[in-house]
């Protein structure tokens, strides 16, 4: 656990800077000026953790009387106080589809995703589903060479529907652990690729209910990503997130209007490159790694 904490923390570095840099500043003052709460509301809005969060953050600590806090510690207590254990995780299903607009991770976090499992001793198949972009395939197929997982893929056809059907079908034959299936990147105001996406989903649980849709966002786009996920759950029921590229961007607060606003959980984070930078979300560490608290 600890192990994650620190790559958590290393990869909301970007984001933290201004945040940590704000409670440094008013570190020993026991009450916040006009102007301290303006500037911790401008760097929180910063950092993406949306309107509706920073009022209410920025509310409570201005009439916080519990001087023996430090203030860092007053926020993580508004934070407890807002989410109020509202968003629960639960076990991810043995049959995974990663859905999500161009460019968000999807088949690196697929990839991501089966050396978590295989590292925890589960079988795992990969189902090349991105039936678009040859690159994508290759870019799977050497993965699953590195990670020695199972793969199927088929360039012989171009319909992604029948690659799923074939990669989960052959996965609950030979009874694997996990079935993760990668998708096309598309964009939901594409009407003919949601339906597709759609159909896809239709024919894997035709198969079964062992299911989990879980959604790469982009931290970079900020508020832009709760969008993408209200669009694709209208296709699609969505299950969870995973936020990838965490560690490129200063707007990593956006886990928290996501979960808030659309009641999904994290499941994931993406804080690098290497197969291990994907790192399970635990709420203390991403809160702590937010404001600069390092575990003892």
């Amino acid at each position: 656990m600890f192990k994650f904490f620190k790559k958590t923390y290393s990869g909301l570095k970007k984001t933290r800077t201004k945040i940590a840099n704000m409670f440094t500043g008013i570190s020993g003052k026991k009450h916040l000026s006009a102007d301290d709460l303006e500037k911790l509301e401008e760097a929180l809005l910063q950092a993406d953790l949306g309107w509706e969060v920073v009022d209410n953050i920025v509310d409570s600590l201005s009439k916080s009387d519990d001087k023996n806090l430090a203030w860092e510690e007053r926020f993580l207590n508004s934070m407890d106080l807002l989410l109020n254990g509202k968003i629960q995780t639960k076990p991810l299903r043995k049959t995974i589809l990663l859905v999500g607009i161009n460019g968000t991770g999807k088949t690196t976090s697929a990839a991501k995703l089966a050396g978590e499992f295989s590292k925890d001793g589960e079988s795992v198949l990969l189902v090349a589903g991105d039936t678009y972009r040859a690159a994508a395939v290759e870019q799977i197929r050497e993965w699953s060479k590195r990670l020695k997982v199972q793969l199927v893929a088929n360039e012989g056809t171009s319909d992604p529907a029948a690659v799923a059907f074939d990669g989960v079908n052959s996965g609950l034959s030979k009874n694997v652990d996990r079935i993760i299936v990668d998708t096309a990147g598309r964009l939901h105001t594409s009407l003919n690729l949601m339906k597709e996406l759609e159909k896809i989903n239709r024919v894997v649980r035709k198969m079964t209910d062992e299911v989990d849709v879980l959604i790469t966002i982009d931290a970079n786009t900020g508020q832009n990503g709760i969008q993408q996920a209200r669009e694709f759950n209208k296709y699609l029921p969505i299950d969870g997130v995973i936020l990838t590229k965490m560690d490129g961007t200063a707007r990593g607060g956006i886990a928290v209007p996501i979960m808030l606003e659309l009641n999904l959980p994290v499941y994931y984070i993406g804080v690098g490159e290497q197969v291990d930078d994907l790192v399970p979300f635990d709420m203390d560490s991403y809160l702590k790694g937010l404001i600069g608290i390092e575990n003892e």
